[in-house]
């Protein structure tokens, strides 16, 4: 099969979002923009990690650069509609994710690589590169204030999910659960 490469640079909306209920969500990333939509599935820890990466790594940008103060005219993408566009159909399940500053534009590209199969996988990851045999990729461009706005609201949905046990920080379900803590008490 050819390869996907989905490239928004940039995209009108880039957003992550989740499908279910508390529990038993999937997250997905979905760029949008050019009258195309694209959307992959990524784990819980993933959309957490590359949020705080994205801010960190804005951080130590903007210290040694004024070049990354976020001009007014520059405005995020739009969080009004935090929710995945309709219909919702992955391109792939996201296994790697690179993150690059592209200082000649003042933009972060992100990448995201298709989940590669058993067979394929190796100890390192395939080069970054759009040879015509690697994994199907996403790539997205983003501006310093979307980028910010994205790992805000990647931030907040991560942590929505269930509540956690206040003595064993297991995440309770609705019914409760037996804590380790309380001699399987159910809370």
């Amino acid at each position: 099969m050819a390869r996907k490469i989905l490239t928004f640079d940039p995209p009108d909306r880039f957003i992550a979002g989740t499908l279910g209920e508390p529990g038993k969500r999937v997250f997905h990333l979905q760029a949008i923009g050019g009258g195309r939509a694209a959307t992959v599935v990524v784990e819980k820890t993933q959309v957490a990690i590359l949020a705080r990466r994205i801010a960190e790594m804005l951080k130590d940008l903007g210290e040694g650069s004024a070049a990354l103060k976020i001009p007014a005219a520059d405005s995020p993408l739009s969080l009004t509609q935090p929710r995945l566009s309709e219909p919702v159909d992955p391109a792939f399940r996201v296994g790697t994710i690179a993150l690059a500053w592209d200082p000649s534009v003042n933009r972060l590209i992100l990448e995201f690589r298709d989940d590669m199969s058993e067979e394929e996988a190796s100890d390192a990851p395939p080069p970054i590169n759009d040879a015509p045999d690697g994994p199907d990729v996403l790539r997205v461009s983003l501006t310093v204030a979307a980028a910010l706005a994205f790992a805000e609201q990647s931030l907040q949905l991560a942590a929505a999910g269930r509540p956690p046990c206040p003595n064993c920080g297991v995440p309770l379900e609705a019914t409760g659960h037996r804590c380790a803590r309380k001699a399987a008490y159910l809370n």
